[in-house]
Order: structure tokens, then C-alpha cells, then sequence
């Protein structure tokens, strides 16, 4: 089993998934989409997924279940609040490593 993946996954079909293309560009897959986005616009939608997230967890009565809309060029996603959770992890995921996160923190101090 994939480190992404928890015990539940195998009940639910995986909804959002991205993939580093070797033309340098990612392939977003969500639900039944498939965008091709530039390293930059990968670090926009994560800072757009910090942002519901904060103000989801300060107003989660109201904001839990609505639905995330991004505009990526001329497509809107429509992120389902009950997506969000994983579409937020992928998206994170995504950033950290195009970020190389791992090897910073890795990586020793001088």
C-alpha cells in the first residue's frame, strides 16, 4: 500500500491525486478534471487551501460542508467540503516536495 494511502482508502476511491510531468509542469487529477499547472500556480492553490483551511477551523459550523471554488486560468474547481481534507493533503504534499521541504530539514545545519 502506498505511504499516502490509510486503511479507509480502500472504501473510497481516491478523488485527487497530482503528478510531477517530466516537462516540469504537474497534472492535477480531480474527480473527473485533469489540469496541467506550472510550479507557481501549485504554490497558489496551496496558499488558496491555508487559507480555507483557517477559516474553516475558525468558523466550522458554517464553513465545513460548503465547497472551496478555485479558479485555475479559465477552469473553477469546485472542491467539495467533504473532498477538502484530502484535496488539501495532496495539494500540500505536492508543494513540499516541489519545495524539497524534506532534504531541507534533512540537510545538516552549519
Amino acid at each position: 500500500m502506498p505511504e499516502h494511502q490509510s486503511d479507509n482508502q480502500h472504501c473510497r476511491p481516491q478523488n485527487t491525486l497530482l503528478k510531477k510531468c517530466h516537462c516540469g509542469h504537474y497534472h492535477l487529477h480531480y474527480k473527473y478534471v485533469m489540469l496541467t499547472i506550472p510550479q507557481q500556480t501549485l504554490f497558489h492553490i496551496m496558499r488558496e487551501c491555508y487559507e480555507w483551511e483557517e477559516m474553516r477551523s475558525a468558523n466550522p459550523e458554517v464553513l465545513q460542508d460548503k465547497t472551496l471554488k478555485l479558479m485555475v486560468g479559465v477552469v473553477q474547481l469546485s472542491i467539495s467540503g467533504k473532498d477538502f481534507d484530502e484535496f488539501n493533503a495532496v495539494i500540500q504534499e505536492g508543494a513540499s516536495e516541489a519545495l524539497k521541504i524534506l532534504e531541507l530539514v534533512e540537510k545538516p545545519s552549519r
